[in-house]
């Protein structure tokens, strides 16, 4: 069970909860790698992270990646062909999904009331995953992230504009208030 000090409006930053594998070595020192996540995750503007075709880049996501799949390695070399050409809309809605699939992206808009209390699940597995709010589905997925995967849970000031048309820029953003994320209970198990 979670909230969030503000609505979707009003919050700063990112925050979420669910699992990832650290690319960056923020947990430690180490080399960085490629993301796989599996997570509920928030952005506000300016953040733009457009991954999933007809999903908006900033608000309330159930999410999952996986770019250590061999479709994203064999497709990786053409990015810088196919990023110039994801501008013109016509191609970007003909060519990313294939790079979509590849990265083993799948997203879905959460609607809820972010400051209100609400029962979040993630079932993962091994050919899948299924995220619920409430009780009620709001996204199925057909492919998962592989393991190893940990937990991560958090709320911060920054923003990332990440596209298959741009290179990725990030920023710090200011918040004029002390924003949170709340857990009230939180349960993990196989």
């Amino acid at each position: 069970r979670q909230r969030f000090s503000h609505g979707r409006d009003a919050m700063c930053g990112t925050a979420g909860f669910g699992f990832w594998n650290d690319p960056f070595g923020m947990g430690k020192l180490r080399r960085p790698t490629l993301p796989r996540a599996l997570w509920f995750f928030f952005s506000a503007p300016p953040s733009n992270i457009v991954l999933a075709l007809n999903v908006p880049g900033a608000g309330w996501k159930a999410a999952t990646m996986d770019a250590w799949r061999w479709p994203f390695l064999a497709l990786a070399p053409t990015a810088p062909i196919a990023m110039p050409l994801m501008r013109i809309p016509w191609l970007y809605r003909c060519l990313w999904p294939i790079g979509q699939r590849a990265i083993g992206v799948q997203e879905a808009q959460v609607v809820c009331d972010l400051t209100h209390w609400h029962t979040y699940v993630i079932e993962w597995g091994v050919e899948g995953a299924r995220f619920l709010v409430d009780g009620e589905s709001v996204l199925v997925c057909d492919q998962s992230p592989r393991a190893p995967l940990g937990l991560v849970i958090w709320k911060d000031n920054q923003a990332l504009a990440l596209t298959p048309w741009s290179l990725p820029r990030h920023q710090l953003v200011a918040c004029d208030a002390t924003q949170w994320l709340e857990i009230a209970e939180l349960r993990i198990g196989t």
